[in-house]
Parts: structure tokens; C-alpha cells; sequence
């Protein structure tokens, strides 16, 4: 356990980081044109956010011994990758909010917040090292390429899954780790080729985000039931609402044995949703069978398999940094 001195070091030297990347992210796109493509990504990124990836793929870079400023740009790039992510998701699941303010397509219209994704995505490639900035630059641009296509297979996968009538927990795993653990993953990967680390610090790099990444996720589906809506940014139980099946509704079905709790999770399954005032009913069942323990030893395991990774890195204040971000995760909202 780290002294108190340390974590609110820690955490300084984060902020300080997520300060530069949003300075960085807001100046990008500021003076802009034309206003109409642009004030709703100046809009959309001034919201704010974790900026998990930019910060991460910072401390990849200091984590093998370079300075963390050398990857702002392509942490930013990645930033506004996640965020094209976001804009086109928010459209595809109907959302009407997002960090409790009206998403892009509600706001304005669905083809300006497609044509804001589209763009986003060149803005993004135009971020990344040329080959005579760093000599793994096409290293770098090959990795950012497959996670903008394996983050559309995930999004994809989940998609589908609104049409099935069963999902394992394996299948759901794969689909988290498509959608949003490749993305981390990347993030900590870039930073570690921006770096110059070895094949072998880039590749433990790589198993730490991966698993960051998988709890990320699985905690974001805990919160949609569990957080408070002010923290939540959005309506808590809106994957109850839109019919998700997430590891706590699969886990929910495994568990379930009295008739009120399958029908209640059979009329979930086969109306693709419950209307939002059986929030209450989902969140009671789920707490009195077990799930949310399940869940939560889910995301522990995940986080200790990300510690494990970081073994294999040198011993430095941005290492350090890493480890203390898997804490500040596993606590977020809890």
C-alpha cells in the first residue's frame, strides 16, 4: 500500500498530464472551419472526460525511459479516436446524453454528428509521429489502424448481440475486449514504440492495457447500475433501458432460480429492455443473487493481471504511475 505523500503525488502528476492533453486536445481544433463541422467536436471534446488513453500512453513512454511529453500528440490522436467511437456509438444506441449534456445528434442532427466522427478520424491519423519523428512510426500508424478497425468489430459484435436471445460470458469477452480493451491496449502500446522500449517491454505494456481495459468495461457496466447519476454522466440503468446484455444481466440468468427472477429477466430478453421504472426491480435482484459480487471479483482479476504485467517494466516514477492507475480504477464511483 502506498503512503498517502505518495498517492497525492501520484495524483498531481496526473493531473498535471491530463492538463497538457486537454490543452493540447482544445487547441487542435480551436479556429477550425467550417463552424458547422466543427462546433460540435469543439463542443463534444470541451465536455471533458477520463482522457484515460492520452494520459496512459504518456506514462508508457516515461514507463521505458522517455520523456512522456514525446507522446502527446499521439495520446491526443488516440483521444480523438475514442471520442469519433463515442459520437457514432451515441447515434447507433439512441442516446440522448452523454456526461449529462445532449449528445452530438440530438443537439444538432445525425449527419452533422456522422460527418464530426468522420472527420475526427483523419484529425487523428494527422497526430501521429512521421517516419523521421520516430523511427517506429509505422509500427505506431500499423497499431492505430487495427484498433480503429477492431474497435468497429466490437461495436459490431455489439450490435448483434441486441438480436440474440443468449450470450455466454465468453462471448461477451470477446466483445469488450474488441469495443474497448483494444483501444487501452493500444494507447499503452503506442506509448511504449514512442518510447523505444524492447519487444518484450511493449509486449507487457500490452497485457497491462489489455487488462485495464477489461475492467474498465466491466466496471462501467457495474456503475450503470450501482453509480450515482450525477457521477454517472447518464441515466443509471440505461443498459437495463436499451436491452444491453452485459456480464451482469448473463450473470443474473446463470444465477437466477425462483420464477419471478426468470420471468422478470425473460421479459428482458424478449422485449430488448425493461422501461426505466424496473431499475429498482433489475438492481434489488441482481444485489440478492450474487451478481454484483461476481462482477466485482471479475474486475479484480482483471486488475491483478494488469499489476502482474508491470513487473516485467523498469521501476520508475511512471510505472509507479501505472500501478497507482489501477487503484484509482478499481475505486472509481464505488
Amino acid at each position: 500500500m502506498k503512503s498517502m505523500d505518495e498517492n497525492i503525488s501520484a495524483k498531481e502528476n496526473y493531473n498535471n498530464l491530463l492538463g497538457k492533453v486537454n490543452q493540447r486536445l482544445l487547441s487542435y481544433f480551436s479556429g477550425l472551419a467550417p463552424e458547422s463541422l466543427y462546433e460540435p467536436i469543439r463542443y463534444f471534446v470541451d465536455e471533458g472526460g477520463k482522457r484515460l488513453r492520452p494520459v496512459l500512453t504518456m506514462l508508457s513512454a516515461g514507463a521505458v525511459g522517455t520523456e512522456p511529453e514525446s507522446a502527446i500528440d499521439a495520446g491526443v490522436a488516440l483521444e480523438i479516436l475514442h471520442n469519433f467511437t463515442l459520437v457514432h456509438d451515441d447515434i447507433m444506441d439512441k442516446s440522448p446524453m452523454r456526461r449529462n449534456r445532449a449528445t452530438v445528434h440530438i443537439k444538432w442532427d445525425e449527419p452533422t454528428a456522422i460527418l464530426a466522427g468522420d472527420v475526427m478520424v483523419g484529425h487523428a491519423y494527422n497526430l501521429l509521429p512521421s517516419n523521421l519523428q520516430n523511427k517506429k512510426s509505422d509500427k505506431i500508424c500499423k497499431s492505430f489502424t487495427n484498433a480503429l478497425i477492431v474497435v468497429c468489430e466490437g461495436q459490431s459484435y455489439d450490435m448483434q448481440f441486441n438480436e440474440k436471445k443468449e450470450i455466454s460470458i465468453d462471448d461477451y469477452f470477446g466483445m469488450i475486449a474488441k469495443k474497448t480493451a483494444c483501444l487501452i491496449e493500444t494507447a499503452c502500446v503506442i506509448g511504449g514504440y514512442i518510447g523505444n522500449g524492447t519487444e518484450e517491454q511493449v509486449s507487457a505494456l500490452r497485457n497491462y492495457g489489455f487488462n485495464i481495459g477489461m475492467a474498465f468495461q466491466v466496471q462501467d457496466d457495474y456503475l450503470d447500475l450501482t453509480a450515482e447519476q450525477a457521477k454517472l454522466g447518464k441515466t443509471v440503468g440505461q443498459d437495463i433501458v436499451e436491452g444491453k446484455k452485459t456480464c451482469l444481466i448473463i450473470s443474473a440468468l446463470k444465477k437466477a432460480k425462483e420464477e419471478k427472477d426468470i420471468k422478470l429477466l425473460e421479459k428482458f430478453i424478449n422485449e430488448n429492455g425493461l422501461p426505466i421504472e424496473y431499475v429498482p426491480q433489475m438492481r434489488e435482484l441482481m444485489q440478492r443473487l450474487g451478481v454484483f459480487d461476481e462482477i466485482r471479483n471479475y474486475i479484480h482479476s482483471f486488475n491483478l493481471k494488469a499489476k502482474e504485467s508491470l513487473e516485467l517494466l523498469p521501476k520508475n516514477k511512471y510505472t509507479e504511475m501505472l500501478d497507482w492507475q489501477i487503484e484509482e480504477l478499481e475505486k472509481r464511483n464505488r
